[in-house]
C-alpha cells in the first residue's frame, strides 16, 4: 500500500464569502482591523502581491490599501450585480460575494528549508504567482490580490479572486465536489513540487484499507506507518482549519465590538439606544473571552510528539502480548505470534484511538465556532440595524442644520438690512435738525434787527401749522414779510 510523506507538504484550498463578510476577510488579510492572537505574539510583516509588484504591508500604507482593495470590489460587485440580474431576472443576493478566497497553506518543514536557506521567500512567492496563473485558467478566475502571511504560526499565501462567470454563477459553488477540488492539489503540487514538497491530502480524506491477515507481519512496519501518517495529516488538517476559524472569529468578534463601542459613543447615556449597544457590547467581551479561551485549549492539546513516543511503547507492549519465544528442536529460537488477527485489530485501534479522540475533540470546538457565528450573524444584523437608525438620525439632523443655517442667515440679513435704515434715518433727521436750527438762528437775526421779539414757541408754530394766530404775532409776520419783499429789491 502506498503511503503518504507528510512531513513536507503542500496544501491548496478555495472558499466563497458573503458579501457581508469580504470587507471582514480584506480588513484580516491586510491586518487593518486589530491582531489576532498569534499575531500579538509576532512582529513579522507580510507582503502583498497588486498590479504585478510586491509591498510590503506597513501602518503607514494599509489603509490606502484597504481603500484601494475596497474600491475595486465595489466595482466587481456593480458587474457582478449587473450579469447575474441580466441572466437570472433577480437582484442578486448578499449571501452571494463578488470575490473568493484561497489558500496556499505548508507543513512545518518550510520554516526549517528557509532557515537552512533551501531556498528563499522570493523563490517561494514566484511559485505561487505561477500557480495561480494556472489556476486562473483552470476555473476561469482573475486574480485580484494575494498576501504573503509571515506573523502566524506557519508562513502561508491567500488570496483574492474574481467568483462569478459570465453568467453571474458562483465559481467556487460549481467547483464543491472533490472531483473538482482535487486538480487544485495537482496544480498546486506541479510547481511547489519543485522545492521537494509532497502533494497535500485533500480535505475529506478517509482511513485506508487494510491489508489481509495473512500478509500482516510482511507488510506491518509499512502499515503502521502509512496509518499514522493518515491519521496526523487528518489531525493537523483539521486542527489548522478550527484554530484558523478560531482566530478568524476572534477578529470578527474584536472588530464588531469595537465597532459597536463606536456607534454607542453618538447616543445619549440616558437613551435607550446606548443601553441597548451596551448589552451587546458586553455579549461581544464575553465572547471574545470564550474564544480567547477556546484558542489556549486548542494549543495544549498534546502535539504529534508526545504522543507518537507514547505509541512506539504501546506498540512494543501489544507485540510482547500476542508473541512468545518458541525454542525448536534443534536449540534454534524464533517469535511465533499467536493469534494475528487480534494482535493486528489491537495494533491498528491503539493507532487510531488516541488521535480519533482529538479529532473529535476538535471537532467538538469546532461545533462551537458556529454556534457563536450563529449568534454573531444575529448581532450583526441588529448592529446593521442599528446603523441604518443612526444614518436616518444624521440625515434628519442635517437637513435641521441647513434649515437653521439660512434661518440665521436670514436673520443676519435683515438685522444689517435695519441697521442701514435706521443709520439713513438718523443721518436724514440729524440734517433736517441743523436746517431746522439754521432757519431759526436767521429769523432771531432778523427780528432782532427789526426789534421785533418773538418767543420760541411762536417760532416753532410759524414753521409748522400755526394754532390761530394773535393781532400781534400777525402783525409781526406782515413785517417779515415785509422785509424779505424789501431784500429781494
Amino acid at each position: 500500500m502506498k503511503g503518504y510523506t507528510m512531513n513536507n507538504y503542500i496544501n491548496s484550498r478555495i472558499q466563497a464569502h458573503n458579501n457581508l463578510k469580504i470587507r471582514n476577510a480584506i480588513k484580516h488579510n491586510l491586518r487593518h482591523t486589530h491582531k489576532s492572537l498569534s499575531q500579538l505574539e509576532n512582529n513579522n510583516f507580510n507582503y502583498i502581491f497588486l498590479d504585478g509588484k510586491a509591498t510590503k504591508i506597513t501602518k503607514e500604507n494599509k489603509k490606502e490599501l484597504y481603500t484601494k482593495i475596497s474600491s475595486e470590489y465595489k466595482k466587481d460587485r456593480l458587474e457582478h450585480t449587473e450579469i447575474y440580474k441580466k441572466y437570472n431576472k433577480r437582484n442578486l443576493r448578499d449571501t452571494c460575494g463578488s470575490w473568493g478566497e484561497g489558500v496556499f497553506t505548508f507543513s512545518e518543514q518550510l520554516k526549517e528549508d528557509l532557515k537552512n536557506k533551501k531556498y528563499s521567500l522570493i523563490d517561494l512567492s514566484n511559485l505561487a504567482i505561477e500557480c495561480l496563473k494556472d489556476m486562473e485558467k483552470h476555473l476561469g478566475i482573475k486574480t485580484k490580490y494575494m498576501v504573503l502571511h509571515l506573523d502566524e504560526k506557519t508562513p502561508h499565501f491567500q488570496y483574492f479572486f474574481t467568483n462569478f462567470d459570465n453568467m453571474g454563477a458562483s465559481i467556487t459553488f460549481k467547483n464543491r465536489e472533490t472531483k473538482d477540488l482535487s486538480p487544485l492539489q495537482d496544480i498546486a503540487y506541479k510547481h511547489f513540487g519543485k522545492l521537494g514538497m509532497e502533494r497535500g491530502i485533500k480535505k475529506d480524506f478517509t482511513n485506508s484499507n487494510y491489508i489481509s491477515a495473512a500478509k500482516y507481519w510482511k507488510t506491518l512496519g509499512i502499515d503502521l506507518k502509512n496509518k499514522t501518517i493518515s491519521l496526523e495529516a487528518q489531525y493537523n488538517n483539521k486542527k489548522q482549519d478550527i484554530e484558523k476559524s478560531l482566530k478568524e472569529l476572534y477578529t470578527e468578534v474584536n472588530f464588531k465590538k469595537n465597532e459597536i463601542k463606536d456607534l454607542r459613543s453618538s447616543y445619549d447615556r440616558t437613551s435607550q439606544e446606548y443601553k441597548d449597544l451596551t448589552i451587546v457590547f458586553k455579549q461581544l467581551q464575553v465572547e471574545e473571552k470564550t474564544l480567547r479561551e477556546k484558542v489556549k485549549e486548542l494549543k495544549e492539546i498534546d502535539n504529534l510528539d508526545n504522543y507518537l513516543n507514547s505509541l512506539k511503547s504501546d506498540i512494543k507492549n501489544i507485540l510482547g502480548k500476542n508473541t512468545k519465544q518458541v525454542n525448536s528442536i534443534l536449540g534454534v529460537s524464533r517469535i511465533e505470534v499467536e493469534n494475528i488477527t487480534q494482535m493486528y485489530k489491537e495494533l491498528v485501534s491503539k493507532i487510531s484511538e488516541p488521535l480519533n479522540s482529538k479529532v473529535k475533540e476538535i471537532e467538538e470546538k469546532d461545533k462551537i465556532i458556529k454556534e457563536l457565528n450563529d449568534k454573531l450573524d444575529k448581532k450583526e444584523n441588529r448592529i446593521n440595524e442599528l446603523i441604518v437608525e443612526k444614518n436616518k438620525l444624521n440625515d434628519t439632523n442635517n437637513v435641521l442644520n441647513q434649515e437653521n443655517t439660512q434661518i440665521k442667515q436670514k436673520l443676519t440679513l435683515d438685522i444689517q438690512n435695519l441697521e442701514k435704515e435706521q443709520k439713513s434715518f438718523l443721518g436724514t433727521l440729524k440734517q433736517q435738525n441743523q436746517k431746522l436750527r439754521d432757519r431759526t438762528k436767521y429769523l432771531k437775526k432778523i427780528l432782532k434787527d427789526q426789534n421785533i421779539k418773538i418767543t420760541r414757541d411762536q417760532i416753532r408754530l410759524a414753521l409748522n401749522k400755526p394754532k390761530p394766530k394773535s393781532k400781534k404775532i400777525e402783525q409781526s409776520l406782515i413785517r417779515k414779510q415785509e422785509l424779505n419783499n424789501l431784500s429781494r429789491i
